[in-house]
């Protein structure tokens, strides 16, 4: 067995597909690079698609009747029974990558009896994700509904120049910007209502009040307003223009994902009742434990199992680790700082990039960080994306050294 190098050892667990197995080998040599610690990876070799590079890798036989999602459930939620007593650990998802020195001070944040890093979103917004519920569908039908309008009706989806996409991406952000605040909400309101013929937002962009159009400081047309009235009379939805979301027939936002099923399935399933319908709950991507860890684990061990037997769950480990901290009494314990699990949702219009200050937000600056890892859990290797370009050349820039 490999020595421990640092004051902890990081921990990945893959199992079969070939696609998990890239993506490992990915993110496994920038922790090596960055990193002082022991790294370990957590697999049933049998089963995988591909071979994993690392020489440091714990192979252990999971029940055949489980499939590869199932087996690297039971692996993951069952370390406390597979790595050796006396360390602190951290597990990794494969998508996380290391992108700082800073990376082994991550053990450093521990608190007893485990931690975890907040998910990107709250209970009811990943209800739809863990049980069979039915809202998905739902809400599939009327985004279906408004994109097929929307196709008809918005001349922006026919511009394919990639340089006024660039600008018009970065119009948007703006606009997402003014929206964080209702002051600066009702002075941009105040200014537009009062300006004639053009309406100018700042230096770089103004909006031709009589061609219906946005326009760059070099008066290219960059973005075009959308006929907000003729998808309206098509699909029977509202736009509310001061929230800037669309509502369907029943007064809904039809991007809005939330659920109380999920909390209503633990209650059903487990007794358990989650009494905060917007809790912060926990990510599963990244977390720190130890031998003080054990009771907690085995029970979110043996609750991801159990659900596999009902239909109404979804094959996932985090409604289960929902119940679980609710359960022992810890849904007010101590999370880590994004700065150690920065969730990269690529459709989060507040996602943005400073990338000479290496800073990045989630929340249109509200909130910002220089992370130790970016956990890119969609859109993996998706060159057309900026933060996945920052991130891997970054990355690439630092390993080549």
């Amino acid at each position: 067995m490999a020595q421990n190098k640092g004051k902890g050892v990081f921990v990945f667990v893959v199992c079969g597909g070939k696609e998990h197995i890239d993506t490992l080998n990915f993110s496994l040599p920038y922790l090596k690079k960055y990193s002082k610690n022991r790294i370990v990876v957590v697999t049933e070799s049998k089963r995988n698609e591909g071979p994993i590079e690392h020489d440091d890798i714990i192979d252990v036989e999971t029940n055949s009747s489980y499939d590869n999602h199932q087996a690297s459930i039971y692996l993951k939620t069952g370390l406390h029974k597979i790595m050796p007593k006396g360390e602190r650990y951290c597990y990794l998802d494969t998508d996380i990558l290391a992108i700082s020195a800073e990376c082994d001070q991550i053990f450093e944040e521990y608190v007893s009896p485990i931690t975890f890093a907040p998910d990107h979103c709250k209970v009811q917004k990943f209800s739809a994700y863990a049980v069979n519920c039915g809202c998905t569908e739902k809400w599939k039908q009327d985004r279906d509904v408004w994109e097929k309008a929307m196709d008809k009706h918005d001349r922006n989806r026919q511009i394919t120049d990639p340089e006024i996409l660039a600008k018009a991406e970065k119009l948007k952000k703006k606009f997402t910007i003014i929206a964080q605040s209702s002051m600066k909400k009702v002075w941009t309101a105040v200014r537009y209502f009062s300006s004639i013929g053009t309406f100018r937002l700042d230096d770089e962009f103004s909006f031709d009040k009589k061609k219906r159009v946005w326009k760059d400081a070099q008066s290219t047309e960059v973005m075009y307003e959308v006929n907000v009235k003729a998808i309206e009379k098509e699909t029977g939805f509202r736009y509310n223009r001061w929230s800037q979301i669309w509502e369907n027939q029943e007064g809904e936002n039809i991007w809005q994902d939330e659920c109380s099923h999920l909390q209503k399935q633990i209650a059903e399933t487990f007794g358990v009742v989650v009494g905060e319908k917007n809790w912060q709950h926990w990510n599963g991507g990244v977390f720190l434990f130890d031998d003080n860890s054990y009771d907690f684990m085995d029970s979110w061990h043996h609750k991801s199992i159990e659900i596999w037997q009902y239909p109404e769950w979804k094959t996932r480990d985090q409604g289960t680790l929902i119940t679980t901290a609710w359960e022992q009494g810890l849904q007010n314990h101590p999370t880590l700082s994004k700065k150690w699990n920065f969730i990269s949702d690529y459709y989060n219009t507040k996602l943005m990039l400073n990338k000479e200050k290496g800073i990045i937000t989630d929340d249109a600056y509200q909130t910002q960080y220089q992370p130790a890892f970016m956990h890119i859990y969609h859109h993996f290797g998706d060159e057309t994306w900026e933060v996945w370009n920052w991130a891997a050349s970054k990355i690439e820039s630092e390993v080549k050294q």
